[in-house]
């Protein structure tokens, strides 16, 4: 509570302090001052902390004239005093006094949002500098990563003997490096998809924050024909005509569809995090009874940000008898095939996936009308490092983590592609599995 008028205020702890000026421009302030003459005040000011005016409408005050009285209230920020709200009046009554406690609670409640806004826009800017630092440092040392995996590449194909030994003991890392690879992708993607339903959830509700000062301005407007002695009629008339010429009527249909795009943006929010989540699998146990066509649809969402504008994917998913395994793992050897597929072409790309249960195993054949592997490629793709891709660009630990954790399970992968014509990859999962 204020110490003169016990009006509340908000207190904020974040950001540098800051000035009234800094806060409240003259375009939101003047209104209110143009509300005060219309209430009868020669004069209305709002001056900063050094008592230099920020806003001044009315009478200008001339040398020699007579002292006008003058209502004044202080404005705060964070608290503390800021500034001052300053109407002169030929005559102090009851309604002058709270016409300007009015305007002094409009202007109080314009600098504590104001200042909100400015406190989360600092918050939201600290924390993306942060996060992208934070990207730009992991991506460089997944570039360093990269250059010193393919001169151990080199190093084991010159030494056979101990490349089997070798590959399993960093098996653990260079699983965590193709992982840490894929969540950047999936980060960047995500940050774009969550930041379109942000973005105009964000504009809407600047939009509605205007409509509620046109709101308060009828209210204003009402409240001062109200204590006028005029006819009932005249009061439905003016109040009619200002209602017009402040557009209320499109304003109440139009915030009532600006509410219902922004739910439906945060709803969207809320589906691609509950998608993020169910895919990482961050509240399951290790090792879980799993239907692979909900992991499929699970990966299908946190990829659609990568897919190009035109994809098209077909679904033939038959009824499939769950698998004990990891749901995890199962996501991330699918997620590396799929992004192989949606890398494979620009413009026009077809998508086909498919279940079934044969003799006892649970198949999933992912075909795609890509690029094609060349032949001379084609026995080299489930080699550690090895990559066509550009530099940066790919690990070339994807379908090798893929075949590894397969494998672990008692399955099988395999791969048929001819250059131009696309590439088709089976898996076959035993329908008992838990292998790990």
């Amino acid at each position: 509570m204020t110490p003169d008028d016990q009006t509340p205020h908000l207190t904020f702890l974040v950001g540098e302090e800051k000035r009234l000026a800094e806060i409240i421009s003259r375009a939101e302030i003047e209104p209110l001052l143009r509300s005060a003459l219309a209430a009868g005040f020669s004069r209305a000011s709002v001056l900063d902390d050094h008592n230099l005016p920020i806003c001044a409408l009315g009478d200008q005050p001339m040398l020699l004239a007579p002292v006008i009285p003058e209502i004044g209230h202080a404005l705060y920020v964070e608290g503390e005093p800021c500034g001052r709200l300053v109407l002169e009046v030929a005559e102090i009554s009851s309604h002058y006094q709270a016409v300007a406690l009015v305007i002094r609670d409009a202007l109080q409640l314009t600098v504590n949002n104001n200042l909100k806004r400015m406190l989360t826009t600092e918050v939201h800017t600290s924390i993306v500098q942060e996060s992208y630092e934070q990207l730009v440092i992991s991506n460089r040392s997944l570039a360093e990563s990269e250059s010193r995996y393919r001169e151990l590449a080199l190093d084991l194909e010159r030494q056979v003997e101990k490349r089997t030994a070798e590959l399993k003991t960093a098996y653990a890392h260079m699983l965590q490096q193709e992982k840490l690879a894929s969540v950047g992708q999936l980060a960047a993607g995500m940050a774009h998809e969550i930041n379109n339903p942000n973005g105009f959830v964000l504009s809407n509700l600047n939009t509605f924050r205007k409509y509620i000062t046109r709101f308060r301005e009828m209210l204003e407007f009402y409240n001062l024909l109200t204590t006028r002695d005029i006819s009932l009629e005249n009061l439905r008339r003016l109040s009619k005509e200002r209602w017009k010429e402040l557009k209320l009527d499109f304003i109440f249909l139009d915030a009532e569809e600006l509410l219902k795009q922004s739910m439906e943006g945060a709803e969207r929010i809320k589906k691609i995090v509950a998608d993020l989540k169910s895919f990482a699998h961050i509240d399951e146990a290790p090792d879980a009874d799993v239907d692979l066509n909900v992991e499929l649809e699970r990966t299908l969402s946190v990829l659609a940000p990568s897919m190009p504008a035109d994809a098209a994917v077909e679904r033939c998913l038959a009824p499939l008898p769950r698998i004990s395994c990891n749901p995890g793992l199962i996501c991330q050897a699918l997620m590396n095939i799929i992004q192989n597929s949606l890398s494979s072409r620009e413009t026009g790309l077809c998508l086909r996936l498919a279940t079934a249960l044969e003799g006892g195993s649970v198949v999933v054949t992912i075909w795609d009308n890509g690029c094609g592997i060349p032949p001379e490629h084609l026995g080299r793709v489930f080699d550690p490092f090895f990559t066509t891709q550009d530099v940066g660009k790919g690990t070339g630990m994807g379908l090798t983590v893929a075949r590894e954790i397969i494998m672990s399970y008692g399955g099988t992968i395999a791969i048929d592609s001819r250059e131009g014509a696309g590439t088709t990859v089976i898996i076959r999962l035993p329908q008992e599995s838990g292998g790990r």
